[in-house]
């Protein structure tokens, strides 16, 4: 029996014209039985493992899971070696995998892991040392690390974890018979490997472990133990021959040496090409023409003992007076992308007739001493801009090989001619004025690196207070 008209209509008003949102009880999402508690993922985790190259399987410390989320599961890396708190990692992660997505599982895995590859852990130490309290040079950190892969590829290491003191040991084995196949000196294979294990070292600095535990990766320093010793071999200060020479020729490079051989011909360029293996970007060049910034190279090492990067980077700002009118030569503590090595800067006396000989050379307005492109350091982010390379290399290319030809080690396939400059400085300005002042201009922190490597007397000492006693 159909209702009357009026109870339709008063019915009709009690129904809504659309569907309220929302008005369903929130469907409760599936949790398997104890995935919400520490035990049921504690007794999920593994750790993965991999096969060597000697081909032993190697287990990885840190802790993985597996997790499933919208149809897809993954191997999830937990970055903990303790167990306990791994577990702890994956209920957390679960929890915010259900509301978030695998966004949340990449966001939780942000911290480093604990066994990482040596790449992984050079990225990490290069990160570390911005936050450092004296942040080494980003030269320093790239040698550094490159140091480091050198020395695990010579070991066969790929995660950071399997480098320990027998891999090490290895290493040093294994670069010491490649040196005697190359026919290397003992004393150069034994100073160049301590130098690769000081340097690799300096990746596991106290400040930069201590970074890097607060970011999950908790470390020992491998080279804990380690000798590090290399043979001191004293400077041997230029003969008067040579210095003479130098002193002859090096105006010829400003005005050009109309007596140098053609560099097409000229058999000490191509037999030190061949002794380098004939790089390409090396080329020859013409000393028949102005060099004028191998002259100014030559003046800053020379008379001042500049370092190579410092002339690299030295502007003519640095020179100015002091209150006495003197002139001097101010190194600074940061300017731009330099950084002197030691991180501190220093100021040397600088003779009024050098100055007047640097200005001579001066062409062109580069802020530079030696020239060379200007760059723009907080707009060009390359090596060059970030202080790793030379701004100009065919520079030191250029000066060292006119040094090569006048006796500055001649007849050595390696070495730095130009830094043998910087030596002969140093060891003039320790004969005449003492260790301690030696030590100042040369810019290093200790006095025992000058003493060992830089202050040879340049004059034998003549005694005259020895009477026999019949003369008495």
């Amino acid at each position: 029996m159909n209702k009357p008209k009026e109870e339709q209509q008063a019915a009709a008003e009690h129904i809504p014209d659309k569907r309220q949102d929302n008005d369903k009880t929130p469907r409760r999402i599936r949790v398997r039985s104890g995935e919400g508690t520490v035990a049921y993922w504690k007794a999920k985790l593994f750790r993965n493992t991999y096969r060597d190259r000697g081909g032993r399987t190697v287990e990885i410390p840190e802790y993985y899971a597996r997790m499933r989320h919208d149809g897809v599961t993954k191997r999830v890396r937990l970055g903990s070696s303790d167990k306990d708190k791994a577990a702890e990692l994956a209920l957390a992660l679960s929890g915010r995998l259900s509301t978030e997505g695998w966004r949340a599982v990449a966001v939780g895995q942000a911290r480093l892991p604990a066994s990482p590859t040596i790449d992984e852990f050079c990225t990490a130490y290069a990160r570390a040392t911005e936050s450092m309290r004296k942040p080494p040079r980003p030269i320093s950190v790239a040698n550094y690390v490159r140091s480091l892969k050198q020395l695990c590829a010579l070991a066969g290491v790929r995660q950071i974890r399997e480098l320990n003191k027998a891999a090490i040991g290895r290493a040093g084995d294994e670069y010491r018979l490649m040196g005697r196949k190359d026919r290397r000196k003992g004393s150069a294979i034994t100073n160049t490997w301590a130098k690769v294990l000081r340097n690799a070292a300096a990746c596991f600095s106290a400040n930069a472990r201590e970074i890097m535990e607060r970011n999950g990766l908790k470390l020992e320093n491998p080279f804990d133990g380690i000798e590090r010793s290399q043979e001191i071999r004293r400077f041997e200060p230029l003969s008067n021959e040579v210095i003479h020479r130098l002193m002859k020729d090096f105006p010829l490079l400003l005005s050009g040496d109309a007596n140098a051989n053609d560099p097409a011909s000229d058999p000490a360029s191509h037999r030190f090409k061949e002794d380098h293996g004939r790089r390409p970007q090396w080329r020859d060049f013409d000393y028949r023409q102005p060099q004028r910034d191998a002259y100014v190279a030559f003046l800053l090492a020379f008379f001042l003992g500049l370092r190579a990067n410092e002339i690299d980077k030295a502007r003519w700002n640095w020179i100015g007076r002091t209150r006495d009118g003197d002139f001097r030569l101010s190194v600074p503590d940061e300017e731009g992308s330099f950084r002197p090595k030691g991180g501190e800067g220093r100021i040397i006396p600088i003779q009024k007739e050098l100055v007047t000989a640097l200005f001579g050379a001066r062409s062109g307005v580069s802020r530079y001493m030696i020239g060379g492109p200007e760059i723009a350091e907080e707009d060009v982010p390359s090596k060059k801009a970030q202080g790793l390379t030379y701004r100009n290399p065919g520079t030191f290319r250029k000066i060292n090989l006119w040094l090569r030809e006048r006796g500055v080690e001649s007849g050595k396939a390696r070495g730095h001619p130009l830094h043998t400059l910087r030596k002969q400085f140093g060891s003039m300005v320790a004969t005449e004025h003492g260790l301690f002042q030696t030590q100042h201009v040369l810019g290093h922190k200790s006095p025992l690196v000058t003493s060992k490597y830089y202050a040879t007397p340049t004059a034998t000492l003549k005694l005259t207070h020895f009477t026999t006693l019949g003369d008495a």
